[in-house]
């Protein structure tokens, strides 16, 4: 076979499971009727579109102020939209940054800014320490970047985070990053103040030791996707703090990371716009990484971002999640009732982590290796299988995440369809 000479980290990559799935449906709904077609619950996009404000406000830009839509724009985003997020940011997260020192726009949606941050901060096999299940695409893009990816298997997933035993096991004079975050994807697991703090002192105790050896410090990447799916309460602030050693005070802010993006807030997917939050010490260093990546974000993207920003958009955003989570209570009881399985309702997000474990055993002497094959082949509702949220853990094989944010008809006949499949191997 001819060597193409293409890297090694390229070459381990695992396939995409959500753009994998989606081009997998496409090929089977080409060989069925309108009928028969398959329920995507898969990829994790909200059917309510776009509020028509933030296409106006483009539109009004390319009307009145061409210029600034099609010359080079600045390597951290406008002034104005960075301005923007501060203010938003403030609003939602009760954190102040400073938008002309602390606040970076990047191009390529969230996952664009994990690439920054990463290019930024990790070295060859620094080590990168993530709760599971999780978010797959964390471990390819630590290993892309010559890390090594160290994730935590959380039992209770639900309603626990990341155990500070085990932390504390699993952080070496290596270990560079700990990956945290809102809604976890895919149990919507929200952190509390309370674990937030116990984190937080681990961090703080090795760093204060590190700083101590003239060793790098550990660094939180918090990456809150889902922010504006959590309902009923302010997200807590990992940010304010602090721990008193004998001769010095550390503190979170210096060593906290926020990204997130308007994508999954939205519906503002295609626009891939994120954003960093940090101290101004790592924004400086980041510049200079994001300039030599991909120069800077699209000026329509940043347009659009800007406009989603403004304090009438927090309503918008609350609607959408509040829709959501509503269609997704409703999937939640047509299942109990179609099926009798217990249903854990997700802290945040849109995602259903369903167990259909009891399933498994008659699933695979059918011949299927996981639900997500079963239901996708015998129900045609397509979702994403348990084990790529934690590569391994064979307890999750039976797992399916399911994206509520689908409209009422499409979860009511994917609930149908799967009481069928489950009747079935009864």
């Amino acid at each position: 076979m001819q060597n193409l000479g293409i890297s090694q980290a390229a070459l381990n990559l695992r396939e995409s499971i959500t753009h994998g799935t989606k081009a997998k449906i496409l090929e089977l709904n080409k060989k069925s009727s309108a009928d028969d077609q398959v329920i995507d619950l898969s990829i994790g996009t909200l059917d309510e579109k776009t509020n028509s404000g933030i296409d106006d406000a483009v539109k009004s830009y390319i009307s009145n102020n061409a210029a600034i839509i099609h010359e080079f724009a600045p390597v951290k985003g406008f002034p104005f939209l960075r301005k923007s997020i501060a203010e938003r940011v403030k609003r939602l997260r009760d954190i102040s940054f400073n938008p002309d020192t602390e606040i970076m726009v990047t191009p390529g949606g969230i996952k664009g800014a994990i690439t920054v941050v990463f290019h930024t901060l990790i070295n060859p096999d620094d080590e990168v320490i993530y709760p599971v299940p999780n978010w797959p695409h964390y471990a390819d893009m630590i290993e892309l970047h010559l890390g090594k990816a160290k994730p935590i298997y959380v039992k209770d997933f639900y309603n626990q985070a990341i155990d500070v035993v085990e932390l504390e096991k699993t952080i070496t004079d290596k270990t560079k990053i700990i990956i945290l975050g809102d809604c976890l994807n895919p149990s919507g697991k929200i952190y509390t103040r309370d674990e937030l703090e116990s984190i937080s002192k681990v961090i703080l105790t090795a760093n204060a030791e590190r700083l101590s050896k003239g060793l790098s410090p550990i660094y939180v990447l918090f990456d809150c996707p889902y922010e504006s799916h959590i309902l009923n309460t302010k997200p807590a602030n990992i940010s304010n703090i602090t721990q008193q050693f004998k001769d010095q005070t550390q503190s979170m802010w210096d060593y906290t990371i926020y990204i997130t993006g308007p994508g999954k807030t939205y519906g503002m997917h295609g626009d891939r716009s994120g954003y960093i939050c940090a101290s101004d010490k790592l924004i400086k260093v980041m510049e200079k990484v994001q300039v030599n990546l991909n120069s800077f974000a699209s000026t329509y993207a940043q347009i659009a971002t800007h406009e989603a920003m403004q304090e009438y958009m927090d309503d918008v955003a609350k609607k959408r999640a509040v829709v959501a989570r509503q269609n997704m209570q409703t999937f939640i009881e047509d299942l109990k009732s179609y099926t009798g399985l217990e249903v854990t309702e997700p802290e945040g997000g849109f995602f259903l982590f369903l167990d259909l474990s009891k399933y498994g055993d008659k699933i695979q002497k059918l011949g299927f290796d996981s639900a997500d094959q079963y239901l996708l082949e015998t129900a045609k509702v397509a979702s994403i299988g348990g084990m790529h949220f934690g590569e391994n853990i064979d307890s999750l094989r039976h797992y399916i995440r399911m994206n509520c944010g689908r409209d009422p008809v499409t979860l009511k006949a994917a609930a149908a369809r799967i009481k069928e499949a489950l009747q079935k191997l009864n």
